[in-house]
Parts: C-alpha cells; sequence; structure tokens
C-alpha cells in the first residue's frame, strides 16, 4: 500500500526543501539542548563538587576540634585530683560536679572507674546501670592502665542506650605510678551538641554526611540512621571508597546501598584515623535540567513535525518566505548568535508557522535562563570566605536570622561583637594589598584559634570588619571582646602609621533579648555605633552599645 511520502516527487524543490528544513529545525534543536544540558551540567558538577568537598573539610576539622577540647578538658580535670583523696567518693563527686557545671561536653557525666573495672569510685550525674558495669574486658580501660596519657577508645555500641560512642579516659596514678582510678567520659557520636550537621534536616532533603572508622570500616554517624554501625562497602566494590581508605582526600563518584549514583567528596580526621564523606544522588542533581532537556525534546520534535507538514503542503506557493526563514535560522545556528524572533512576513499559514518557531525559541530561552539562574544559585551556597577561611556573610546573614528566631522563642540575650582592624586603608597603603591580605588571614585565624566554645560563631563581616555572635549576655561579651583585643594586640603585626605602631583591633558591643516586633538588623546597627564611640575614643579598646532612656 502506498503512503503520501511514495507520491511526492524527489526532484521537486519544496519536497526537498521540506524535508531538508525539517530535518535542519529537529538536529539543530536538539544538538542545541544536548550541548547547553552537557555545559550546564558539567558546571554543576563542578559547583556541587566544590560545595561538598568543602563541607566535608568543615566538618572533618569541627569533629577534630570538638575532640581536642574534649580530651583538654578531661586532662585538666585529671590533674585537679590528687592522689591521696581517690578513695573520697564525696571529695571527688563534688569536684566532678563543680567542674560539668562549665561546660555541655559531657551531658552523661564523668565516672571514675575502680582500677579492677568492677563498679565505679564515683561519678556525676549518677547512672544507676553504671555501677553494675564490669568494664574489666574492656580495650579502652585495659589501654588507659597502660598508658601515660589520655586515650580515645575504638567505636563501640552502649550497652545502656544502644547508641554508637566512644570513650575518653585517663589513669589516675599515685606518686610511685599505681593505678588508683580511671577518670572516664563517653562521647556520644550520633546526638546534637557533637555533630549537629547529620541532623540539618534542610541539607540532608538533597544530601546526607558519614562519618567512617578506617580502622573498624564502620559508619559511625549519618544522616541515614539505619547505615550507622553497618560495615562499609567491601573492598573492590566501590572505587571512590576504595581511595577514601587508602587516604585518599577530594570527590569523586560513588552508588549508595540501593546502587544509587551518588556524586561525593571525602576528608580525612587524621589522627582518628576517620574520614567524612558528604554525598548527593545525581538524580537530584540533575533533576532540573533532566526535566527541562526532555520537555524541550519533545517540544522541538512536535513543533518540527507540525513544521514538516506544513512545508510539504504549502511551501510551493510561499517559497521564498520560507527560504527567507530557513536563511535566518541558518544564519543564528552558523554565526552561533542568540536565538531571536524571525520578522515580520505576511499574514498567512506561512507567517502562522514563523510565529509557532518564535514562540518556541522563546521557549528554550526561558528554559536556559532558568538553568543558568539555578547554577548561579548554586555558585551562592558556599559559605566560607576564600581569602580568610572563617565563615562568610552570607552563612554570618543566615546563622543570624536562625538564632534570631531561637532567641525570640526561648526570650534569651543574644550578644553581638563588631570587629575593625585599625588604620587598615593606612595599613595597605603603606606595605601593599597582599600584606594586608596575609594581615587579614592572620588576625581572622588567631580570634578563631581564640574562640573555644562550640556556639561561638565567628565571620568576616566584608573588608577589615569581622563579627563574633555569642549565645549569651554583655559579661560575657565584655570578656570575649577584651580577650580577642589581648589576642591581636599580641601578635605585634608592625604598622608604622598606628598610633601604637602594631596592628590593632577595636569593638562594638550590643547584648538584646530578640522580640518579635524587632529584626537582627537592630542588633548590628547596634553594635556598629559602639565601634564607632571605640574609634572616636582611641581605637584599641572595645566599647558596648548604651541603650537611651
Amino acid at each position: 500500500m502506498k503512503t503520501l511520502l511514495d507520491h511526492m516527487a524527489p526532484s521537486r524543490i519544496s519536497t526537498k526543501l521540506s524535508i531538508y528544513v525539517s530535518a535542519f529545525i529537529v538536529v539543530a534543536f536538539t544538538l542545541l539542548q544536548i550541548y547547553n544540558f552537557l555545559i550546564i551540567k558539567s558546571e554543576i558538577k563542578n559547583q556541587i563538587n566544590k560545595e561538598q568537598y568543602t563541607k566535608a573539610k568543615f566538618i572533618a576539622k569541627d569533629i577534630k576540634n570538638k575532640i581536642d577540647k574534649r580530651t583538654k578538658f578531661l586532662v585538666a580535670l585529671a590533674d585537679l585530683i590528687p592522689p591521696e583523696q581517690m578513695q573520697s567518693e564525696d571529695f571527688l563527686t563534688e569536684k566532678i560536679k563543680e567542674h560539668i557545671a562549665f561546660t555541655n561536653f559531657f551531658p552523661q557525666g564523668f565516672a571514675v572507674i575502680n582500677p579492677t573495672g568492677k563498679g565505679v569510685i564515683a561519678e556525676y550525674p549518677v547512672i544507676p546501670s553504671r555501677k553494675n558495669l564490669d568494664l574489666s574486658n574492656r580495650e579502652w580501660l585495659i589501654n588507659a592502665k597502660n598508658s601515660q596519657h589520655i586515650i580515645i577508645s575504638s567505636p563501640f555500641r552502649s550497652e545502656v542506650t544502644d547508641e554508637v560512642l566512644v570513650v575518653i579516659a585517663k589513669a589516675l596514678r599515685d606518686k610511685n605510678g599505681q593505678v588508683l582510678g580511671i577518670l572516664e567520659a563517653p562521647i556520644f557520636l550520633n546526638r546534637p551538641g557533637f555533630m549537629e550537621y547529620i541532623f540539618d534536616h534542610d541539607y540532608n532533603e538533597t544530601s546526607d554526611t558519614l562519618v567512617i572508622s578506617r580502622a573498624s570500616q564502620i559508619f559511625l554517624a549519618s544522616s541515614t540512621p539505619s547505615l550507622v554501625f553497618k560495615s562499609i562497602p567491601k573492598r573492590g566494590e566501590d572505587i571512590f571508597y576504595d581511595q577514601v581508605m587508602d587516604g585518599f582526600n577530594g570527590v569523586g563518584d560513588t552508588v549508595d546501598a540501593s546502587g544509587d549514583e551518588m556524586l561525593a567528596a571525602a576528608a580525612n580526621i587524621s589522627f582518628l584515623n576517620w574520614f567524612v564523606i558528604v554525598r548527593t544522588p545525581v538524580d537530584k542533581v540533575y533533576q532540573t535540567i533532566n526535566e527541562s532537556l526532555e520537555t524541550s525534546i519533545i517540544s522541538g520534535v512536535i513543533v518540527s513535525l507540525a513544521v514538516f507538514l506544513a512545508i510539504t503542503f504549502f511551501l510551493f506557493f510561499f517559497f521564498n518566505p520560507l527560504k527567507e526563514a530557513a536563511e535566518s535560522v541558518k544564519e543564528m545556528v552558523l554565526n552561533k548568535q542568540p536565538l531571536k524572533h524571525i520578522e515580520g512576513y505576511k499574514n498567512d499559514e506561512i507567517g502562522d508557522l514563523i510565529v509557532g518557531f518564535n514562540a518556541v525559541i522563546d521557549m528554550v530561552n526561558e528554559r536556559r535562563d532558568k538553568l543558568e539562574k539555578s547554577n548561579a544559585t548554586l555558585e551562592s551556597l558556599s559559605q566560607i570566605d576564600d581569602l580568610t577561611g572563617v565563615f562568610n556573610r552570607r552563612w554570618l546573614d543566615h546563622t543570624l536570622n536562625k538564632l534570631w528566631q531561637v532567641k525570640t522563642r526561648s526570650q534569651e540575650p543574644l550578644t553581638l561583637l563588631l570587629i575593625d582592624i585599625d588604620e587598615f586603608k593606612k595599613f595597605n597603603d603603606t606595605y601593599g594589598h597582599i600584606a594586608g591580605d596575609k594581615c587579614l588571614k592572620k588576625v581572622a585565624e588567631n580570634i578563631q584559634k581564640s574562640i573555644n566554645r562550640p556556639t561561638d560563631f565567628f565571620a568576616r563581616y566584608g573588608g577589615e570588619e569581622f563579627v563574633i555572635l555569642l549565645e549569651g549576655d554583655l559579661v560575657e561579651g565584655f570578656a570575649i571582646a577584651e580577650k580577642t583585643r589581648q589576642v591581636v594586640n599580641n601578635l605585634q603585626i608592625t604598622h608604622s602609621e598606628s598610633p601604637y605602631d602594631h596592628v590593632t583591633i577595636s569593638l562594638g558591643v550590643s547584648s538584646v533579648i530578640p522580640q518579635l516586633n524587632t529584626d537582627s538588623v537592630e542588633l548590628v546597627k547596634q553594635a556598629d555605633l559602639a565601634l564607632y564611640q571605640s574609634k572616636r575614643r582611641g581605637k584599641n579598646r572595645y566599647e558596648c552599645f548604651q541603650h537611651k532612656e
């Protein structure tokens, strides 16, 4: 049975041109969409990888810092227990109780374990089940008794709560080196206060965070609770895991337990022989552009089919207008010009075809604009200031607004310190911008090191200005302000244009209890006014915002 195509004369220019133009439109439109898709896909992948690696390094550094702070606290407590008081339960309990009030590092408290591992000499708070535990065969207790230093146990599950934890412990000895007891405290790995990032529901909607032990080859913490304390993929099953187990730090591709492809980044927590992986499903990364590409291709095919049928039946009568339209399309594609409307043709079927084609161009441009905006949004997601390595202004605004809401509900004070490097413009003019950048890095690095509490937040506000955000009152604000001023003052960075002959800072301190009818920007404005007073009164000092009666 013959079809309509069998009756077409191959030699007719209208027939040939209808086929050629239709084929050209399909191919050009499809290639353009595929090209845009591949370019944008590559850019999105690079941005996601960069964001993942930044987050993985931050989490690894944060875990290391938290372990460091907890071990130093326990060592300091151990040094305050004299051997002659080791058998006094009242003394030990009071000493533990006295020091635990200064920190939220150890919600489970401390215990002094009998050297035999059976029973406790003292503990606070009291956990009845702890007194009945036989710890004599525990690896951490044996290691602590055999070591002169603090030890960190291998991860294990608690017999009481079934949670994953590590124990930090230090043997308490007499002057002859005899072990009188073991001071220990547990650190639960999957609780808020230690690994907040695994509870970040906004981030975990698209990505998840894993903390893994190389020695045990298990997941220690995860945004997916079912993975905790499960074994990682065996060697040879996942190339990315194999590389990270061998010490690799960076980005790559992996799969989850369901076999779904994921983009991933890994960073080491060196002294623990742990590492952090942040991963994002490929389907979620590319979901928007995949849907856009599919829709664009289907739309292109439909429009191209309509164009082909219209040209086949009507091109003979409208050859010249169609030729001009074809030349316009060819010029845009070959010269790589932006897609734009084909201008004015007579009001007939060919004119309708041109209008339809212009609608397709609008749709393509609209989709491309949306993809470019999505890519621009992803690029702005970085939280870290490139120069100083501390949090940037965007993340400061996010954190301040979030804390403002929390403190509005709890009616607790929120304190902000606005810091400015004195005479920094003169420093740049005298020593050059490279020296200025080094100065900014050094000041930021040392201020960051001086902030010890996990709830204290430090960020670069812009230029030579920084911000410290405290979940506390003015008394704490004054203490941190003076400490920060001294830290920078003690750096003794030469500054010949400063009245002090070295780099100094001025600070403005403001503290409020947030209210529903106020905005967080008021806290910044108040700190800025206080900073102005510090500058006016001689610099290298701090001033508090004074509320007018």
